[in-house]
């Protein structure tokens, strides 16, 4: 018993162990004086080739050959995706030996003996590392990418066309693995103001870094999350994407006089800002400097002379966006601070 399952293992190991390596090149001449490149003349034109070793005096192979001829011609005869080529296994098989074979049995695929190049291609085979070749005739499948289907053989007569034909239509139809889903990717995304609360009105949209894409509006559920599995099919039109954010109107809101005496202050250098938002706040005119001009902007919305700040910005938030990864699953946690135009106290 034990030896039984020792030699199942042996023969299973022979023929899997071509799995993910590619065929050797050769070039041989046939019995008709026509060379043939497996890579350059099959291979590479997208062909598949079924290879033949045989010996002209191998029982066997005698008895199969009419099958095989059935089989060639089954697949086109080489006028299709598909050619045959019967190679000699034996050093003492001639070109001329080979021909008198084909002629025997009818054969019109190209075959080669020793001095052919037959040979020398079945040894490269043989010796190549890819598995054992046992018994004859032994057929392999090569694809066009060069990856084998080693010792192609069935029970019987029919089982082993069978299995000719189902390795055939596999290399022409190889099967492709579907993409892994992605793994989900969850965001839960805090965007406060600088006091920590939450923003009323806070707007949030999926776009692009590219310029003219599409904005999508984002919404987050009770725990200020949202979860994605196949962005490109949920935002098709968004490449680079990122997460913006928006509120607009409110000017007043949080504004006062007491917010034009700290921009005064701060530029007399009697009370400089303690906080890194207050110079975002201050510049209302969002011009990059802090000046009396601001302090006119705030006055005038006040006293209601102009009804919106000449910007028409009355929110930023830092950072200004949030580059999104869209491929590397897990949760993402992300914090936005936002920071209200002419409110410098809200600390």
């Amino acid at each position: 018993m034990n030896l039984r399952i020792t030699i199942v293992q042996f023969f299973l190991i022979a023929s899997f162990s071509v799995f993910g390596q590619t065929a050797p090149d050769f070039t041989i001449t046939d019995t008709k004086g026509n060379q043939h490149s497996l890579y350059a003349d099959y291979l590479d034109q997208g062909k598949v080739v079924l290879i033949d070793f045989f010996f002209v005096d191998c029982p066997p192979c005698n008895a199969f050959a009419p099958h095989l001829q059935t089989l060639y011609e089954d697949w086109g005869s080489g006028n299709g995706d598909v050619q045959f080529m019967s190679l000699t296994s034996k050093d003492w098989d001639s070109n001329a030996d080979v021909s008198g074979y084909e002629s025997q049995h009818g054969l019109t695929m190209p075959g080669a003996g020793e001095d052919g190049g037959g040979y020398d291609a079945y040894l490269a085979f043989k010796n190549g590392g890819f598995g054992s070749i046992f018994g004859s005739p032994f057929f392999l499948v090569i694809s066009s990418d060069g990856t084998m289907q080693w010792d192609v053989d069935g029970s019987g007569t029919n089982g082993r066309i069978e299995a000719i034909n189902t390795a055939i239509t596999e290399a022409l139809n190889p099967t492709i693995d579907p993409e892994p889903e992605p793994d989900p990717v969850s965001v839960t995304l805090d965007v406060l103001d600088t006091k920590g609360n939450a923003i009323d009105g806070l707007q949030l949209f999926i776009t692009s870094l590219s310029e003219g894409e599409p904005k999508y509006p984002l919404n987050l559920n009770q725990s200020n999350q949202f979860t994605f599995q196949y962005f490109s099919e949920e935002y098709p039109d968004i490449d680079d994407p990122i997460i913006i954010f928006e509120k607009t109107g409110d000017y007043l809101n949080g504004v006062f006089t007491t917010d034009i005496l700290f921009i005064q202050r701060h530029l007399l250098l009697i009370s400089p800002f303690e906080h890194e938002y207050q110079f975002q706040a201050a510049d209302v005119s969002r011009d990059g400097n802090i000046t009396a001009f601001d302090m006119s902007i705030i006055r005038k919305t006040i006293l209601e002379q102009i009804d919106a700040f000449p910007s028409g910005v009355s929110w930023i938030f830092e950072p200004e966006y949030i580059e999104l990864d869209t491929t590397s699953g897990g949760t993402l946690d992300l914090s936005v601070q936002g920071i209200k135009i002419g409110d410098l106290n809200r600390h």
